[in-house]
């Protein structure tokens, strides 16, 4: 019985990492790693520095955040607007899919 029991929650454990979409227009869930490419727009706010990337096709909206008083750490925030670009980090949800940014290297410019 413990060991039929095991094998069950271990067959459903691996069912989430097997339903991980692969598409680029899908965004993993809240936790999930995911990169993120499209056009920045760059909007300045009072908690923070919001990059929307537009992303044509999209099942959903996605943004990177930058804490107020972190933008001085990404060199390229002056140059990507209206460029395509690419994010990655740990998705948060906040009303809507947000990837905090805390290292320069979540952002680039995509080649």
């Amino acid at each position: 019985m413990r060991f039929t029991l095991a094998i069950s929650l271990l067959i459903a454990s691996c069912l989430a990492a097997t339903a991980q979409p692969s598409s680029p227009h899908l965004l993993s869930a809240q936790g999930g790693v995911s990169v993120v490419r499209g056009r920045a727009h760059v909007e300045e706010g009072a908690l923070g520095t919001f990059i929307e990337v537009d992303r044509p096709g999209a099942t959903r909206a996605v943004a990177g955040y930058i804490p107020f008083g972190n933008e001085s750490t990404f060199p390229l925030l002056s140059e990507i607007e209206g460029r395509i670009i690419e994010i990655g980090g740990v998705v948060v949800l906040d009303g809507r899919p947000l990837i905090v940014l805390s290292n320069p290297n979540q952002l680039a410019l995509a080649g």
